[in-house]
């Protein structure tokens, strides 16, 4: 098996993730120098050894890559290539709903790209950063092999300083995607997985300069809602000689008139008036060559703007690294969004600031017809303006960690979400193969890391509708574990099981904070929508009393005349889950209430990796135009549900201001 890459090191009593040599970075966009590898590249398809691709990397490996791909390798034959638009699928789309509009390429592809650096800064570190490569990327730079990374959903980054050079530079990168169903260590793994096998470097991909001695990331944590905050900078001298310096932040209300809001990515871009803070953040410190350190500060916001359900009250925290003693040769800046707020559960409540929230959710697959999985800012925030214009509070965010923007997006729009790696369907083989790769458990960490500012992520969902229970429970176990230990973000873990797999006795909910299912009563599983709904919700909540229950998908086909019963579906899941709801179908607060959340399958038709049809469960077809009967519902619905301040009840009195 390929081995893992990122693992946990404790700095200064922190627990830093590396990865590939480096402390993992923020991938959250800054204003520093960049060289963008977006853009006209060259590919070359090739057939490729699968069990080859997913061995460990070895000397051995390197030589025997050169014997079988050496033409790919450092072949330089133009007639050999084609034009190629990075970011976006290998796979050709027509755009098209109809079975196969979308090309099946589960193979290997090899691209290649010239770029010039003007003047290569021996005072600066050079970092590729890539949103996302399907599935297992090999990465060159001027012939020389940098490393590997292994999952299509998950950002990663390499250090290139050593590899570059003043002038032209080539990068190659060879891209292998076993199909699913063909290896049970892969993630995902099961050949029915019901979204699409893009194939290729479907997201961003750049270099980011910055000085040897960088800020790397900054991780901030609200500890309560009166604005106390934990907060951890992550420092690396990359550079040969040790440097003293300076470390100055600074805390300012985000303004959200400002033009860039909700049109760029920077949260630099947003920057209003200073908080106002208990304490400064400043301290001066040295770092040896090649050394890591994390600097903790701990800091109060006098009378916070929490940040919540439809008012995304954000704060940027700006960070300047100088030179020792002055306050003005910078060598480095970061910035990033975040907010002020708390999550936690009370019985079968969750509470949002200390106050009971519903979640009215819609499911969104990140795809789009022409692009496929490929996104950008323009695109997920229409997507969301649609969603919004539906009265939801709460979007699951597919079965994978969705581009770094939607979450972004999701914080200033102030919508809840849900993110989630994309085990699907597990079976006991691929829980098995997981014990010893312990690949789920990277992409949970890299999935986490990647998304830890975001006040927008309430819950970290660990997997969907997998089917070996005991599996399960053991992996939940694992993942639960290892976040409140080792990196605790203070959000509430669940997972989406299927509502007959096993049942409402599953026993694998015991270690999450919120038990969750998806509920196809009457279509996939027994009972009718009504009837079954409500009695799986009454046995589950006799089983886990002192638990929130949400249903992670309900829904309905729509195609071959459906239609009708996609509403039927709609309704009369819906009244079994309001029934039992926190707040009631008119938004009013239900004591007696244990369900905290709903959230429909799905907003947009999509590609099925079987490709023998599209999925047209969709409130609006692919298309983004064609709305169908059940959206004027959900819209009229959603909205009664979510009237008062977007679904969220009364105070609790009494609440404790821990988190779960």
């Amino acid at each position: 098996m390929l081995k893992t890459t990122l693992t946990l090191e404790k700095v200064n009593g922190v627990n830093v993730p590396f990865q590939n040599g480096i402390p993992v970075p923020s991938f959250e966009p800054q204003t520093r120098g960049k060289i963008t590898l977006n853009g006209e590249w060259q590919k070359r398809r090739l057939s490729m050894d699968h069990d080859f691709s997913m061995a460990d990397r070895s000397e051995s490996w390197l030589k025997e890559l050169e014997s079988r791909e050496g033409d790919y390798v450092r072949g330089t034959a133009s007639e050999l290539w084609q034009p190629h638009t990075i970011p976006s699928p290998e796979n050709k789309l027509t755009g098209l709903p109809e079975a196969n509009a979308a090309e099946t390429y589960e193979d290997g592809v090899w691209y290649r790209r010239a770029f010039t650096i003007a003047s290569k800064n021996e005072g600066y570190a050079y970092t590729l950063k890539s949103l996302g490569i399907s599935y297992v990327a090999d990465i060159w730079i001027n012939g020389e092999w940098v490393g590997c990374h292994e999952g299509g959903f998950t950002p990663f980054a390499f250090d290139l300083t050593a590899y570059l050079r003043t002038g032209d530079n080539e990068i190659r990168i060879r891209v292998d995607n076993p199909p699913w169903g063909s290896r049970k260590d892969t993630i995902p793994a099961v050949a029915g997985t019901d979204f699409f096998n893009y194939t290729g470097i479907i997201h961003d991909l750049y270099i980011e300069i910055t000085p040897q001695a960088a800020i790397v990331r900054a991780d901030i944590v609200p500890m309560d809602v009166s604005g106390r905050l934990d907060v951890k900078v992550v420092l690396h001298n990359r550079g040969n000689d040790a440097v003293q310096v300076g470390l100055e932040g600074s805390l300012l209300e985000a303004d959200p008139e400002a033009p860039n809001f909700l049109q760029s990515p920077l949260a630099s871009s947003l920057i209003g008036v200073p908080a106002v803070t208990d304490k400064p953040m400043h301290t001066e410190l040295d770092l040896q060559p090649n050394e890591v350190k994390v600097v903790q500060f701990e800091v109060t916001v006098r009378d916070p703007k929490l940040w919540s359900v439809w008012q995304p009250y954000l704060y940027v925290a700006t960070f300047r690294l100088t030179a020792a003693g002055t306050a003005t040769l910078a060598q480095d800046s970061f910035s990033t969004q975040f907010g002020i707020r708390t999550v936690r559960t009370d019985k079968t409540r969750i509470l949002l600031n200390e106050q009971s929230v519903f979640m009215a959710g819609i499911a969104r697959h990140e795809e789009w017809p022409d692009t496929g999985r490929t996104a950008a800012w323009d695109r997920i925030r229409t997507d969301l303006e649609q969603i919004r214009a539906l009265n939801v509070n709460m979007v699951r965010t597919g079965h994978y960690p969705n581009h770094v923007y939607t979450y972004l997006l999701l914080d200033r729009m102030g919508f809840m979400a849900m993110s989630e790696i994309p085990l699907w369907q597990f079976e006991t083989e691929h829980y098995e193969a997981q014990d010893e790769k312990r690949l789920a458990d990277q992409m949970w960490r890299e999935m986490v890391f990647s998304q830890y500012n975001r006040p927008s992520v309430l819950m970290w969902s660990t997997q969907n509708e997998s089917k070996d229970v005991w599996l399960r429970l053991a992996y939940n176990e694992r993942l639960v574990r290892d976040l409140r230990e080792n990196y605790n973000d203070g959000r509430l873990l669940t997972q989406s099981s299927a509502a007959d797999q096993p049942g409402p006795h599953d026993p694998s909910m015991a270690p999450l904070d919120v038990a969750a299912w998806t509920m196809y009563f009457g279509i996939f599983h027994g009972g009718t929508y009504y009837e079954g709904t409500r009695q799986f919700l009454e046995e589950a909540n006799r089983i886990f009393p002192d638990k929130p229950i949400l249903n992670t998908e309900f829904g309905h086909w729509s195609s071959g005349g459906m239609e009708g019963e996609q509403v039927l579906t709609y309704e009369e899941t819906l009244r079994a889950l309001m029934e039992k709801g926190t707040l009631n179908a008119e938004g009013e607060d239900n004591p007696d209430g244990y369900v905290a959340g709903i959230d429909f399958w799905i907003m947009y038709d999509w590609y099925v990796n079987h490709n023998n049809w599209i999925d047209t469960f969709g409130i609006i077809h692919m298309d983004r135009g064609t709305e169908k009967p059940v959206a004027p519902l959900i819209r009229r619905d959603y909205g009664a549900i979510t009237r008062h301040n977007g679904g969220l009840g009364q105070k609790l009195e009494g609440a404790a201001n821990e988190k779960v």
